[in-house]
């Protein structure tokens, strides 16, 4: 790499003169040597040398460290240290400014060139390194990944790029213990993330990957996509190091949820449909012939409904729908599941509810309704059936038994409630 302009900074002027002289010789831009660490910083500021020979002491206020440490912040120049002897504090100081090399005074021919190549070529790689990390980092901004790694053997997980600001900290790297990671992990979510992790860690599977809920530090809950793969092992094959991306999901978390609410909510009224009722009564179902626990089904239909219609309008009819829906749903437990189930028809699938608590809860919904008229329409009433499984039913039997009883109750003059069993 000759042809480099070579900066010297030495207050022994034969010294100085004779690392000039050998710098010439060998093919290198020798600059005036200059003699105090001011004069070292004004120069490089005004020559802009690709590497400086620096003397540790020099004579002034500015000593060859202080000197080097404002050329590598202000500048990226490439330091080597010519020294003769220097005190342990000053030393430790000087490896700070990340030196590219000492050479001893009187310095040889052999060293000086090999040293100063050596300096060369190291910062040219350094360079690309820094331009590599640049590009990546901006990648990895870009996709708003982040990047982390795991040294399984120092229980240190190291995080780069938006990691640290998922978990509510500065931008920047941030270094947490395994232990201090599981803790952010959703309780729920943990055993599945570490059974993925094991997974992957016993060779099972080809790479690592699982979403979860993360904690940020100010309680909040995201969604967050890992994915990793071991990249070293120990001879016997043990994992050693881990490395992967992570990514915020929670946005695509929200609106898988709100499709989801979408595919399985009758829009009008908020209830769950049709289709969300049956799939839960088949796992509900198996769930009771397994465990012998009781399940019962209410259902209800609107009395006189097409006459509200008729009389009021559509758009009033929308409004009683949508009210006795929200009646219903402010009386119901945590874990019934309200459906409507088409037209002025609407279930209540109850769970872990044998009959007499399902008929309260029934009563319960159809007085409420008729003490709560609607402006203009008045009060309405509700005719409801109320049944509860069967051991070795269907679900279609199941759901003939409960429409059956409403059919009955119709019959019967509407506003009250049936629930005695029918033959099949």
């Amino acid at each position: 790499m000759t042809g480099k302009t070579i900066l010297i900074v030495e207050d022994d002027g034969i010294i100085a003169a004779r690392l000039h002289d050998m710098l010439i010789r060998f093919g290198y831009t020798a600059l005036e040597p200059v003699a105090t660490g001011e004069a070292a910083v004004a120069a490089v500021a005004a020559m802009a040398p690709d590497l400086v020979l620096m003397d540790i002491a020099l004579a002034g206020a500015m000593n060859g460290v202080t000197a080097a440490e404002h050329i590598r912040v202000e500048f990226d120049v490439p330091i080597v240290y010519l020294t003769a002897y220097s005190q342990a504090a000053q030393l430790e100081r000087a490896k700070a400014t990340y030196p590219y090399g000492y050479l001893i005074k009187p310095v040889a021919e052999c060293a000086l060139v090999a040293t100063v190549e050596m300096a060369l070529q190291r910062h040219v790689l350094d360079h690309r390194l820094r331009k590599s990390e640049e590009r990546l980092a901006l990648a990895l901004w870009g996709a708003d990944l982040g990047l982390w790694d795991w040294d399984i053997r120092a229980d240190t997980i190291t995080c780069n790029g938006p990691w640290a600001e998922l978990l509510g900290c500065q931008p920047g790297a941030l270094q947490l213990s395994y232990e201090e990671w599981e803790r952010h992990i959703h309780p729920r979510d943990l055993a599945a993330v570490q059974d993925a992790l094991r997974a992957h860690l016993d060779q099972c599977t080809p790479c690592y990957q699982t979403e979860y809920r993360l904690r940020r530090k100010d309680e909040d809950w995201i969604w967050v996509l890992l994915r990793g793969k071991v990249i070293a092992r120990d001879p016997r094959g043990q994992p050693m190091r881990v490395c992967g991306i992570v990514m915020d999901i929670s946005e695509r978390k929200r609106l898988e949820e709100k499709l989801r609410r979408l595919a399985i909510t009758d829009p009008l009224t908020g209830a769950f449909n049709r289709r969300y009722l049956l799939q839960v009564m088949e796992r509900e179902i198996s769930r009771v012939q397994r465990y012998a626990r009781p399940l019962s089904l209410i259902m209800f239909d609107i009395d006189h409904f097409k006459q509200v219609n008729d009389t009021y309008g559509h758009e009033r009819g929308d409004v009683v729908l949508k009210g006795i829906a929200a009646l219903a749903r402010e009386r119901l437990r945590h874990s019934d599941i309200f459906v409507r189930w088409g037209g002025e028809e609407f279930m209540i699938l109850a769970t872990e509810t044998d009959l007499s608590q399902a008929l309260a809860l029934a009563e319960l919904l159809r007085t409420a309704l008729r003490q709560s008229p609607f402006p203009d329409v008045g009060a309405i009433t509700i005719s409801i059936g109320v049944t509860q499984y069967r051991p070795n039913e269907t679900l279609d039997q199941w759901l003939k038994r409960v429409d059956d009883l409403v059919y009955q109750v119709k019959r019967e003059g509407r506003d009250h409630i049936s629930y005695r069993k029918m033959e099949h």
